[in-house]
């Protein structure tokens, strides 16, 4: 089959092999951009990938797009928008060329995408199959009839051609009108008794939304030992927090109470809560009590439960934890959690404890009761962990500009350490308008990359607020500035007008012209 569009026609078309598959992936993950060059480099990609002699290049090729189903979408709309005002005439479908088929698909012509759909179900093939799912979504009824009788008998009949590529086509398809069709079919051969083996590869795919799909759809027909297993060790959160929810419910079930017991030791907090949740409706609160001290607030909450259930008293032991030596931080948070202002020298004295994780936590406990000691909290500024340095900058916020400035000046201009300069500036931004702009200027030529983008950002919005405009009702925010401070404003905006661009700058000086008027 001859398939090409007007600017496509000039292109050669290369041999097959593993060059040419090696351009598919180029193209594929070069596609990010809606510009039609780019859709036709893809094209001819892929046809020079596609031969009748070597059908295996291309389904490789189509599995190469196939795994970017968003890529497909943007695709389809691309061909089928060049071949509606394309001259040349519709494909003759004389050849076997998948690759010539599946985009063959997309043409603007009703006939030719009805023609490919019943190609596609005389000769089905998984590399097909996505293509097959987005035509369930056709505005054409006489190519979205065919298509969604074709899929539903081709899974019924061998429910291995659903891929993880077409699961994934058909999520997204699932926003579309009529795009639920796709969807819904493949759930049947997982419901269905031999769809195991359908789940078992789907579980394996790459792809965090293929694995949930399946949880969601079949938890219920997996193993209790396979649903553990998955809890355990999958790398996706989404995928940990359905499973181990499949696993405790069967687990409650059959009283497998020492399996609730060893996923409570995970070190996961959404696979430690449902078991935990689990020992609680198999009436073990003495298992879920041990969890008092968990880093986890939503456990905490679970295990005070459970003390409440079994006579213990929270408050005593979170006091009694953070005299430790080495308390543990859920003891901390706990404490902050069941304590009050009594609590206040006990949480203040870890302040001084020599591992930064203990004064991270213990800021956040004087923080959430409203007890944060000022003139000792800022000597944490210059603390030699980077993760207490922000901690103590946060607890501070709220009184920022009962700071002396000139220290926050000091914590600015820091030599050596960004984590200093950031908690400098976050201080500072909570000062009036000039002192939170000059800030901002001062930040944007920062070392460090983070804070100059935060700085530039910050020095645009706080100009443009500046600027009048005729939907504003409000008075105009001012600088209050002098002429000196206005010329010291100007003079760091002049330094950074690459950063902060031409009209920025023009801007704040139209802005502080009446101040420099007065000179």
């Amino acid at each position: 089959m001859t398939f090409f569009f007007r600017r496509q026609q000039s292109r050669p078309q290369r041999s097959p092999g593993v060059g040419a598959l090696e351009r598919v992936r180029l193209a594929v993950a070069g596609a990010r951009s809606q510009e039609g060059g780019v859709f036709e480099e893809l094209i001819g990609a892929l046809l020079a990938a596609g031969s009748v002699d070597r059908p295996d290049g291309s389904l490789e090729a189509l599995r190469l797009l196939a795994e970017r189903p968003a890529l497909l979408l943007r695709l389809d709309a691309f061909i089928r928008r060049e071949s509606w005002y394309s001259t040349r005439p519709a494909p003759t479908l004389t050849e076997a060329d998948p690759v010539a088929l599946a985009l063959a698909g997309s043409h603007a012509d009703g006939r030719v995408r009805e023609r490919v759909v019943r190609r596609i179900l005389d000769r089905p093939s998984p590399e097909l199959m996505p293509f097959l799912a987005l035509r369930t979504t056709d505005w054409v009824r006489q190519v979205r009839e065919p298509a969604c009788a074709g899929l539903a008998v081709l899974l019924h009949e061998k429910p291995l051609l659903a891929t993880p590529a077409t699961v994934r086509t058909a999520l997204l398809l699932n926003r579309r009108r009529h795009g639920a069709f796709a969807l819904g079919q493949l759930r049947v051969p997982l419901l269905a008794e031999p769809g195991s083996a359908l789940s078992g590869r789907l579980l394996t795919a790459p792809e965090p939304a293929v694995r949930c799909f399946v949880l969601d759809t079949a938890a219920h027909r997996l193993g209790l030992r396979d649903l553990a297993a998955l809890a355990e060790s999958d790398p996706a959160r989404p995928v940990r927090a359905r499973a181990v929810e499949a696993a405790a419910r069967q687990a409650v079930w059959t009283d497998q109470a020492e399996l609730l017991r060893r996923l409570a030791r995970s070190r996961h907090a959404e696979v430690r809560i449902a078991a935990l949740t689990g020992l609680m409706r198999t009436g073990a609160p003495q298992a879920v009590l041990t969890h008092l001290d968990d880093p986890a607030p939503l456990i905490r909450a679970l295990a005070r439960e459970a003390a409440r259930r079994t006579g213990t008293d929270p408050l005593v032991h979170y006091r009694a934890a953070v005299r430790a030596p080495e308390p543990p931080v859920g003891a901390i948070g706990g404490l902050a959690e069941t304590g009050g202002r009594a609590d206040g020298p006990l949480l203040t004295a870890l302040l001084d404890h020599p591992a930064p994780a203990v004064r991270v936590h213990a800021l956040r406990a004087l923080r959430s009761l409203d007890l944060v000691p000022v003139p000792r909290v800022t000597e944490l500024l210059r603390d030699d962990s980077a993760a207490v340095v922000k901690e103590a900058a946060g607890a501070l916020t709220p009184g920022a500009t009962r700071l002396p400035v000139d220290l926050l000046w000091d914590l600015l201009a820091d030599p050596r350490r960004p984590a200093v300069r950031r908690a400098g500036y976050r201080l500072l931004a909570r000062h009036d308008r000039r002192t939170a702009l000059r800030a901002a200027l001062l930040a944007s030529g920062d070392t460090h990359p983070r804070l100059a983008a935060q700085g530039t950002r910050d020095a645009t919005t706080r100009i443009r607020e500046l600027a009048p405009h005729p939907w504003r009702t409000r008075p105009l925010p001012s600088l209050d500035a002098d002429p000196a401070q206005a010329a010291e404003l100007l003079a760091l905006a002049e330094r950074r007008r690459t950063e902060l661009t031409e009209s920025v700058v023009d801007l704040l000086r139209d802005v502080l012209r009446p101040v420099s008027d007065h000179t």
